[in-house]
């Protein structure tokens, strides 16, 4: 190993020699191809929805697929408005309303015939314009428009549909407010929920999408059941909509909202996923346009006050600003979906750079400073920080990789590009710069420095404390590591999607309000599977969903608002054949009745009754609105659900064996992220760990100064971790990212030492001579690179995202805990574990 070390030091030093001779050709390379991945950068699309953070083969996914090839779409964009007046029922507000009803439902009035629109996504606007207000009739049920193109004339009929509203059981917290100030207007959407294989199996009869044309027809007869082609692999794929036409579609409804006819009576707050998916994709380019603006000024004026010199700014920056080009043109090329972590990938390609270019620019000005001249210096420290800073790229970019453990794609793809980043900006550190500091270096070629910079007089007065104290230190280390680690048994594994955007802005705002006053903006959906022909037919079976859904209201913790199934229709039906008495309304326990109750419902709107449930009737849904819940808290409440479906239905699997209930949608989404998260830290931080160690004790080529190194970078992660937990910081979707990344940046400063500490020790035989000489010489360009990363991490506590927030701010913590354990703890283990690399040398 020591002969293969010594091979790649001579490689390093002769490099530069190499790339002089050859310059034209690397530069013509270099630029030819950045100019090709500069086109590319456009094509970037940004993707935030819960159901893109999993992989298309997971069962979770899959499931979640399956249930919306069956009964369509769950994504809406859902506008709860409040009347100016305060009251939704004034003449005002409802005519209001109306408008904005009629210009969403019947958009295409507006259009020439076969143009198509942005809103050709909307499927169905619902409002109590047109919620379905059942009414019978001679033994016939009828299902009209609750409102309709009738409004109230006077204040008695007003006051009159106020109360019908206000007791209909489904109308309150979705259509409106218990105190009538606001109200509700769901817009359903065919975003990702189009079943395109299904229409193969129905060539002859209704479509896959809307189950039957509103205008169609139709005849019920009993007699002539409808037959239903049903196959597993068929119902589970369904389309997936382009990320991009979010932001065109919400354009199109918000330049609805801005209509002046509504400025005087109505005030809008839309809430939804197309809606977090427009201010996604348009908040993170301008959020990560400002940030890494303030950024790279942040590190440019770093630059400068470290360097006092134009080149040693210039040559850096030009060569982040390569990488970030190449990273984002081969994600725009490839064509994938990013999150908003493509804020921290940049990040990272401009801190490893920047920190890459510290280093060898640090070492030529020291070795300048023993009066080396420019070419000698030059390959002198490429000959002692090549090798340290291929080190640092590869367990750098190891304990990326080890993210794509985690099965939430935005994660595991972001492990790999950020991986790549950082091998883009080794690659371009010791190829260009060498070719750059030939053009303009940070003094004359021919010039020596006499003068030590401030960092390197700071290092001379501390550099012994860890040797002379060796004792004191490692104790002092393990006393602060124990506090820290009971910390981090504090810490919680908890996420929020809509959390994660900070107070204040009017997204935030929005969704607080729809939590407070309406129905929630959280989801879940049970389907049902009997698989059997008019299961839902039998009363045994609606009594058990009913009293599912009884249960889910009456949540201990008051999250659960409303439930919906065919058990409201089907109460809502009978009370209306029985001339509206409350009493009535009830599952009639008669199955032949309950059939006639269920065939004239389906008679009076058909569409409803097919998303609610399939055609042959042998599986149902349960949709189940709440409030705005953190992964934990679904979890939770998934396990009580689950929890009493296996008591309550368990009697029902003698006469269904098949029967399967499944628990999906957002909500069920976002538990299931708590348990991938949890696991996922465990494992990419443990692959990270293992692989980071290998590396270590190959290239150190001693297993006690592999176990040393480890020290110093698990010091970090404690106390980062440990700091969490004391200040009830929750690992999230973002955080998470912080251990994989910190031990692979905080590596890099125990490698960078350990190299210059194994030279040392080759020519004194002194480990502490050995440990001061290195942290002289390395400890400058270690400084240099803590302090550049750590300002830098720091500015992403001014993102509008939280879990950025965060992790910018115990990024920054932890590189700078991972600096203060390598000036003093790493000297001090060395000390007294005695690590030597060769034997018998005195300690």
């Amino acid at each position: 190993m020591g002969q293969t070390l010594s091979k790649i030091n001579a490689f390093f030093e002769t490099l530069p020699d190499w790339l002089r001779q050859n310059r034209k050709w690397v530069l013509l390379f270099f630029i030819l191809t950045t100019g090709f991945l500069c086109f590319g950068i456009k094509n970037i699309v940004i993707d935030e929805s819960l159901d893109a953070y999993f992989h298309k083969d997971d069962p979770v996914k899959k499931a979640y697929d399956n249930f919306r090839s069956i009964f369509g779409g769950d994504e809406y964009v859902y506008i709860v408005y409040r009347a100016k007046d305060g009251d939704i029922f004034s003449r005002q507000s409802l005519a209001a309303l109306k408008k904005l009803h009629d210009e969403l439902a019947n958009y295409r009035l507006n259009l020439d015939p076969g143009k198509p629109s942005a809103l050709d996504h909307i499927d169905e606007v619902k409002s109590l314009i047109n919620i379905k207000y059942m009414e019978a009739k001679e033994n016939t049920l009828y299902s009209r428009n609750f409102i309709g193109d009738r409004l109230p004339m006077n204040n008695s009929q007003k006051e009159s549909l106020r109360q019908k509203a206000l007791n209909h059981p489904d109308y309150p917290q979705i259509y409106l407010s218990k105190n009538c100030e606001y109200g509700g207007v769901i817009i359903r959407t065919d975003f990702s929920a189009e079943s395109l294989p299904l229409s193969l199996a129905f060539e002859d009869g209704p479509s896959a999408k809307n189950g039957f044309d509103d205008d169609e027809e139709l005849s019920f007869e009993e007699s002539e059941p409808i037959e239903t082609v049903f196959d597993e692999n068929m119902v589970q794929k369904i389309g997936q909509t382009d990320i991009r036409e979010y932001p065109l579609f919400m354009e199109e409804i918000r330049a609805i909202l801005a209509g002046p006819e509504y400025e005087a009576s109505l005030e809008f707050f839309p809430v939804g996923n197309p809606v977090l998916m427009d201010f996604f994709a348009k908040a993170v380019f301008e959020d990560m346009a400002r940030l890494m603006s303030l950024v790279l000024l942040l590190i440019i004026i770093m630059l400068w006050l470290l360097f006092r010199s134009f080149s040693a700014v210039a040559w850096p920056v030009l060569i982040v600003l390569f990488t970030i080009i190449w990273v984002l043109g081969l994600v725009g090329w490839i064509n994938i979906p990013m999150s908003a972590m493509i804020q921290v990938i940049i990040f990272l390609a401009l801190s490893v750079g920047i920190a890459d270019s510290v280093h060898i620019l640090s070492g030529y000005l020291f070795f300048r400073n023993k009066n080396l001249d420019h070419k000698k210096a030059l390959g002198a420290v490429m000959k002692k920080s090549g090798l340290a800073c291929m080190l640092t790229s590869l367990t750098t970019s190891t304990g990326l990789l080890s993210l794509m453990l985690v099965p939430l794609k935005p994660i595991a793809l972001f492990g790999i590009f950020a991986s790549v980043s950082v091998i883009f900006a080794f690659i371009f550190t010791i190829v260009l710069l060498p070719l750059m500091l030939d053009l303009w270096s940070p003094v004359s070629k021919k010039k020596t420095i006499e003068k030590d910079h401030l960092v390197l007089k700071i290092i001379k007065k501390i550099e012994e404390i860890g040797i002379s104290n060796a004792y004191i230190t490692i104790l002092v280390f393990l006393g602060a590591g124990v506090f820290m680690f009971f910390g981090l048994m504090q810490l919680k594994v908890d996420s929020n999607f809509v959390e994660i955007i900070k107070k204040g802005l009017p997204l935030r705002d929005a969704y607080t309000i729809v939590d407070n006053h309406m129905g929630g903006t959280g989801n879940m959906e049970v389907m049902v599977d009997f698989k059997k022909e008019d299961a839902l037919k039998d009363p045994d079976v609606l009594f058990a969903m009913e009293s599912l859904q009884y249960f889910m209201e009456k949540d201990e913790n008051n999250r659960v608002v409303k439930t919906m199934s065919l058990v409201n229709v089907v109460k809502d039906s009978f009370k209306a054949l029985n001339d509206d008495n409350p009493d009535k309304y009830i599952i009639p326990s008669n199955p032949a009745v309950l059939k006639q109750v269920l065939f004239l419902f389906e008679n009076a709107n058909p569409k409803d009754r097919n998303r609610l449930v399939s055609d042959d009737y042998s599986r149902a849904r349960i949709g189940l609105n709440s409030i705005n819940v953190g992964s934990i808290e679904a979890l939770g409440i998934m396990e009580n659900i689950q929890a009493f479906i296996d008591k309550r239905f368990k009697g029902l699997k003698q006469t269904y064996p098949d029967l399967n209930v499944t628990l999906t949608g957002n909500m069920a989404l976002l538990a299931i992220m708590l348990d991938y998260i949890a696991w996922a830290q465990i494992k990419s931080f443990g692959l990270a760990l293992v692989v980071i160690s290998i590396i270590l004790f190959m290239v150190l080529g001693s297993s006690k100064a592999g176990l040393v190194a480890l020290a110093p970078n698990l010091f970090p992660i404690i106390t980062t971790f440990g700091l969490m937990g004391y200040f009830k910081i929750p690992l999230d979707a973002d955080t998470l990212l912080v251990a994989p990344i910190i031990i692979g940046l905080a590596v890099d400063d125990t490698i960078h030492f350990l190299t210059h500490f194994r030279i040392e020790m080759e020519k004194s035989k002194d480990i502490a001579i050995a440990a001061v000489k290195s942290i002289r010489e390395a400890g400058q360009a270690i400084s240099f690179t803590s302090l550049i990363l750590s300002a830098g991490f720091l500015v992403f506590i001014l993102s509008f995202h939280n879990g950025l927030s965060h992790f910018g701010l115990f990024a920054a913590i932890a590189i700078m805990t991972a600096l203060i354990s390598d000036l003093f703890l790493l000297p001090a283990l060395c000390k007294v574990l005695n690590v030597n690399f060769r034997r018998n040398i005195k300690g």
